[in-house]
Order: C-alpha cells, then sequence, then structure tokens
C-alpha cells in the first residue's frame, strides 16, 4: 500500500469497515486524488486469530479489541458491562462473529422519513445492499440481492446433529418459517446467513481495494484541525499534523468518533469546558447511544456424547470449522398490547408499526461472550441468546480526559426503561417455550442457571425474568447513533455548522437498526461513499 508522503485531498481516520469501504470506493471513482486511510491500530488482515471462524473469540480481551466498561449501571444491580470494538485495519469487521443481518425494512423507513431523505429508506438502500453483497445462492431473489460484490456470504452445510428439532422446537411457538432473513422483513425462523467464504472471514480491508490508498496503521487521531469553521487536516496524538485540501471523514465508530469531535471542540460546550476545549460548534455529540442488549440462557444436554455441542469429542466434522455452531436466527415483535402497556409505564406513545422487537440465536456451544461462566466448554451445554432489537433507552459518550487514548465515558443504559424490559422479557418467553417443547425433550435436560440463582421457565413471573436480566445481561457489540443524522450530521453525512467534515460509521444512525450491524454499514459506507464521491 502507498505511502503517504504527498499532500492530501481526503483524510479518512478510522480503518475500520465504513473507513476501508469510504476509501476504496472513492480512490476507485477518483484514482487521481490523494486519500489517507488513518487506523490506530495494526494490520492483522492475514492473522490466523482473524481469519478463523473458531478461533475468533480468542482476540477478546487483547490489543487488538478496544475494551470499554460503562458507568455502573443502577438499573443491572450497580455492574459495569463491557463492550469490545475493533482496533486493528477493517475494525469490528476483523473480530465480529460474522453474522449477515439487515434488519427491518421499516427501520430505514423511519429513519429516512425522520430526516427528510428517501437515500436512507430500505429502498433507497437496497442497491447498495447489493453492491456490497455477493449472495451464496445463486437461485436468490435478485431483486433482494446482489452476486458480485466483494463480501461473499454463506449459509449452511454443516449438518449439526440439533437442527431439525431446534426448527422445529422455534416453529412450536407461532413463528413462521422465513426463506430469506435478509428480504427486508426478518421475522420469523430463518437460516442463518454469515460472511464466513471457505472457512475464512471476509473483512473489509481484504475485500476491498485499498491499493492507491495511503494506508498508516498504528497511527491515533488526536483531533481534527480547524482554520475557523473549515476542517483542514487531523493532529495526531504525537503532535504530526496532516492536512487535506478537500476533506475530512470520521469513520472511527460509535464509541471513538464522538470522542474525536469532542476532542476537536464540536460538542455540548459544558463538556467541552471541564477538559479546556475550545468549542468550535455546539451540537449533541456523545447523546443518542442505542445498543442491543442480550441475555443468555444455558441449557444441560441429555447424552452429550453424541457429540450435540462444541467441546465434545464427537463434535468433530471437519465443516464444523466453516462458521458459528449455529443453524437458525428466530426473530419477531412484541404483541402490540405488551408495548402499548410498556408506553403508559414509560409516558411514552406507542405507535403500532410494522417492525421486528428482538431475535433469538440457539448456539451448539457455551458462548465465550458472557458476564459470568455459566457452565464449561465441554459439549454438555447449548446457549440461547435473546437480543433486544429495538431498545428506545439512550445512554450517553463523555469526554474521560483531553487525551485520545483514554477511553471516554461510556453509560449506555440497558433495559432503563419498560419498553426494553418488556421485549426481553417476550424474547425471553418464546426461548424458554421453544427449548421446554416436545422437540427438544430428548434432548435437553433443563436450564443450568448463573450460580446462586434459580432456573427460570416460560411460567416465570416478570419479576423473576427482570432480576436474570438485571444480574446476567450483556451487550451485543452493536453501539450506534452518539453522532445522529438529524442532529449531529445532515443526510448527506456532513457535521452541522463546520466545513469540510463528514462522519461515516454507526454514530450516525438516528435509531436502533434490527441487525447485527456490519451489514447495514456496508451499505450505508457504499451510500455515504457515493455522496462523496459525487462531490469531489
Amino acid at each position: 500500500m502507498a505511502s503517504s508522503a504527498e499532500a492530501l485531498d481526503y483524510i479518512v481516520v478510522g480503518g475500520g469497515l465504513s473507513g476501508c469501504v469510504v476509501a476504496a470506493r472513492l480512490h476507485e471513482a477518483h484514482p487521481s486524488l490523494s486519500i489517507a486511510l488513518l487506523e490506530a491500530g495494526p494490520d492483522e488482515s492475514h492473522n490466523p486469530a482473524v481469519l478463523s471462524p473458531v478461533l475468533y473469540p480468542t482476540l477478546h480481551g487483547t490489543p487488538l479489541q478496544y475494551s470499554y466498561d460503562s458507568i455502573p449501571q443502577p438499573q443491572l444491580g450497580g455492574r459495569k458491562i463491557p463492550n469490545w470494538g475493533g482496533r486493528l485495519l477493517s475494525g469490528g469487521s476483523a473480530v465480529n462473529y460474522g453474522a449477515w443481518t439487515r434488519g427491518h425494512y421499516a427501520d430505514f423507513d423511519l429513519w429516512s422519513k425522520e430526516v427528510g431523505d428517501p437515500r436512507w429508506s430500505y429502498k433507497g438502500l437496497l442497491p447498495y445492499f447489493k453492491k456490497s453483497e455477493h449472495w451464496h445462492d445463486d437461485n436468490g431473489d435478485a431483486s433482494q440481492h446482489g452476486f458480485s460484490g466483494p463480501i461473499h456470504t454463506s449459509s449452511g452445510g454443516r449438518d449439526y446433529a440439533l437442527r431439525e428439532p431446534v426448527k422445529q422446537a422455534l416453529l412450536s411457538t407461532g413463528l413462521e418459517y422465513n426463506p430469506d432473513l435478509n428480504s427486508g422483513d426478518p421475522n420469523g425462523v430463518a437460516r442463518l446467513v454469515e460472511n464466513w467464504h471457505n472457512a475464512s472471514r471476509q473483512h473489509a480491508a481484504i475485500c476491498y481495494d485499498l491499493h492507491g490508498v495511503h494506508v498508516k496503521t498504528d497511527t491515533v487521531v488526536q483531533r481534527v484541525v480547524f482554520e475557523g469553521k473549515k476542517a483542514i487536516g487531523v493532529e495526531l496524538v504525537d503532535g504530526q499534523r496532516l492536512t487535506a485540501s478537500k476533506e475530512i471523514i470520521l469513520s472511527c465508530g460509535a464509541l471513538r468518533t464522538p470522542q474525536v469531535l469532542m476532542l476537536s471542540g464540536i460538542g455540548i460546550k459544558s463538556g467541552l469546558d471541564k477538559h479546556n476545549i475550545k468549542q468550535v460548534a455546539e451540537l449533541p455529540v456523545g447523546q443518542n447511544l442505542h445498543d442491543h442488549g442480550s441475555v443468555n440462557i444455558v441449557w444441560k444436554l441429555k447424552n452429550p456424547d453424541k457429540g450435540y455441542a462444541f467441546g465434545s469429542p464427537a463434535f468433530n466434522k471437519p465443516e464444523y470449522a466453516n462458521g458459528n455452531p449455529m443453524d437458525w436466527m428466530a426473530t419477531a415483535a412484541v404483541p402490540d398490547k405488551d408495548l402499548h402497556k410498556a408506553a403508559t409505564a414509560d409516558g411514552t406513545e406507542f405507535k403500532p408499526s410494522p417492525r421486528t422487537d428482538f431475535e433469538v440465536t440457539v448456539m451448539y456451544a457455551v458462548t465465550a461472550a458472557a458476564p459470568i461462566e455459566m457452565a464449561p466448554m465441554d459439549g454438555t451445554h447449548i446457549t440461547t441468546g435473546v437480543l433486544c432489537m429495538s431498545p428506545t433507552s439512550r445512554g450517553t459518550l463523555k469526554l474521560a480526559s483531553d487525551k485520545a487514548t483514554d477511553n471516554a465515558i461510556v453509560d449506555p443504559r440497558y433495559f432503563a426503561n419498560e419498553h426494553d424490559r418488556s421485549v426481553i422479557r417476550a424474547g425471553m418467553r418464546l426461548v424458554l417455550k421453544a427449548m421446554e417443547s416436545t422437540a427438544m425433550q430428548e434432548y435437553v435436560d433443563g436450564e443450568t442457571p448463573p450460580p446462586g440463582m434459580p432456573r427460570i421457565s416460560s411460567a416465570s413471573s416478570d419479576k423473576e425474568l427482570d432480576a436474570r436480566v438485571e444480574s446476567t445481561s450483556w451487550s451485543w457489540f452493536h453501539p450506534a447513533g452518539t453522532a445522529s443524522m438529524g442532529k449531529v450530521v445532515d443526510s448527506k453525512c456532513r457535521v452541522y455548522n463546520v466545513d469540510g467534515l463528514r462522519i461515516v460509521d454507526a454514530s450516525i444512525m438516528p435509531l436502533s437498526i434490527t441487525a447485527h450491524l456490519q451489514a447495514p454499514m456496508y451499505a450505508i459506507a457504499e451510500s455515504a461513499a457515493d455522496l462523496i464521491a459525487q462531490a469531489a
């Protein structure tokens, strides 16, 4: 990749998923322009732990991931909830679990309505979903899927022993089979889709061509430099400055981009004043933080020697190393009457609409991402995960210091209102009914509760389920919204009240997208790259 000795036209700060897409597509459109991509971490594109579908959990707690602890959450028993993010070229796309889900069309349509721009509707983003995607099924719906994009998807082909029993258990709850969870309506029981391809991770820096882009790794940006209201460059933590004649694009992610903005003087004045930072623009940076909170429930297997789960010597088919030990995702909406009741308790208004509220996963393993060890990883247990996909609780991110190398103060406020608690309870009840169903009686002995806690069941009271949420809930590592479109950036991703500065990452999402965020972010970054290229 090229060095950055020459004068620059564009500087992209953050070499994660979005930054790689924007830099690559901008260079593709305008190869004569000089574009720098600055990444705080190293280039580990071919690290076996990054590429492997079974080794990626070993990256937790390593220097290749940012590790953020929230402030104590009073609604969760005072616990600090960790959140991880990629600190390497490709960002989260190099360390995530590889799920490929778009979310519900209604999420994007509401986004579009809020900002008054059809570009961000599902129909407006569909060409970019397709542009980023190399769909695995040649017979897939060509109106929904792309077949020549850089990101290869995959689904099935691993023939797990519990595949059919789990499917029947989920269907027994009243959900219907959905042949394509990436069609704009994910609700129902659908096959897991991932972006593992030929047993290898498809991450942004190897899927998008960065040749010709000046990629600088191990390069930490302290702040954006302004001349009046015009962004003219960046200052690194070592004091070095780089300048760009056209634009600076921030793509540092929802927990880093707002920090860079505030360190640059863009944010709420009272927060900047605490750290003696001169204000450039008053904007609600660091507000509207939303994330997908979750609860894992662990189940003890009957006859684990038959190789039902990871860790058993009989769980040994070669194809099991090609992706996550899962077959199905189930998504659904909470009944309107329950959300009406929750809205009354929260003092808000609920408007019925098409939507997804929660997601259920069944993993043939004890998940490596959990607040406490609930069972050994020896093939004797499986895990069901429940995700609150439509949270209305909102958190904040604030500066801890005036140094870019210090983590910001994160207050996500998971499950801080009755809406979110109603959603997670509904998902928990559904998965509890599924695991109690006739289809699973031959395979599951019962729940293994966390140490010191009673078992829960589909007949448990709201209070009993709330107690489990309070003691064991967790992030699914999908933070977003901290530099929201309509509040901090306009519908062309330009930061309000300054010139020459855009943001392209999950921080611009004004509302929660009911998906694992990488597939939406590829489409959003592709769309934003088009906007930037057209204005170049």
